[in-house]
């Protein structure tokens, strides 16, 4: 599911420029105060919703504008009282009413008004309707997407430039790996969601641009993540497709990385 928030604010809040850690934080303390059903749906999965291990979302940047920014104390001065934010989620459509009503019970903290934390309340909301997936599509990232490489003989957590020649290797290694923990590492050609045999496809469109994003301290460590911003095709079983659609493509999606429209 993605969902578009409209999330009031006061004119004049300040929020840093970085500020992907208290967006995180938000979705996993509204999933937290889940009910029975939702939680219980999403422990047959193998996940837990207290425990931060479901990591299967990714979110927007926030659309602030207009506003000013101090490049010297890197913040954003709101001058407007409303901004934008999409959260994408992958989960059944049937919970949406539910996650919606969980989002507008909880407010993001997020920056400072006159000294004090910041608050921002759910306004207005629209569900977005599921698109028609395809085997072959065309995206472009609006947030980064940060892949790291798979290679052998190769330090780990090295990043990878999209217009590398081993690119796509750790590019669907990744995206393969987290869609199988959501599957709870079932087989997948078992299942009949995957054909062993078929095509998976990666062609960059155009140049990417570098972005290198600081973090608060978080449970898993991670102080800064790099990622590309670029338009991109790839091809690779629907089911998969979907699956990256909604819960983000590369790594640490969960963090604000691999959010993606339509190209």
């Amino acid at each position: 599911m993605r969902i578009q928030f409209s999330l009031s604010c006061q004119k004049g809040t300040i929020i840093p420029i970085n500020y992907q850690s208290e967006i995180s934080n938000w979705v996993f303390s509204v999933l937290a105060n889940a009910g029975a059903e939702l939680s219980a749906h999403v422990q047959q999965l193998g996940f837990d919703l207290t425990a931060r291990n479901f990591k299967l979302f990714t979110f927007s940047p926030l659309a602030i504008y207009p506003y000013e920014m101090d490049q010297v104390r890197q913040e954003f001065k709101l001058l407007g009282n409303q901004v934008k934010l999409s959260v994408s989620i992958y989960i059944e459509q049937g919970y949406e009413q539910q996650v919606v009503h969980l989002f507008r019970q909880t407010p993001l903290m997020l920056g400072t008004l006159e000294g004090k934390p910041a608050s921002f309340e759910v306004k207005h909301w629209q569900i977005m309707p599921v698109p028609n997936f395809s085997e072959t599509m065309q995206f472009k990232a609006v947030s980064p997407i940060s892949v790291t490489t798979v290679e052998e003989g190769k330090l780990a957590n090295l990043y990878i430039l999209p217009d590398s020649e081993y690119y796509d290797v750790s590019f669907f290694h990744h995206e393969v790996r987290r869609f199988k923990a959501a599957k709870q590492y079932k087989s997948l050609a078992a299942m009949k969601l995957m054909d062993p045999s078929f095509p998976l496809y990666f062609r960059l469109l155009g140049p990417s641009k570098s972005r290198l994003i600081h973090l608060k301290p978080n449970p898993e460590g991670i102080l800064q993540l790099r990622g590309f911003a670029y338009e991109f095709e790839v091809t690779m079983p629907i089911p998969l497709m979907e699956f990256s659609y909604f819960a983000g493509f590369g790594e640490f999606p969960f963090l604000g990385f691999g959010y993606v429209e339509f190209k």
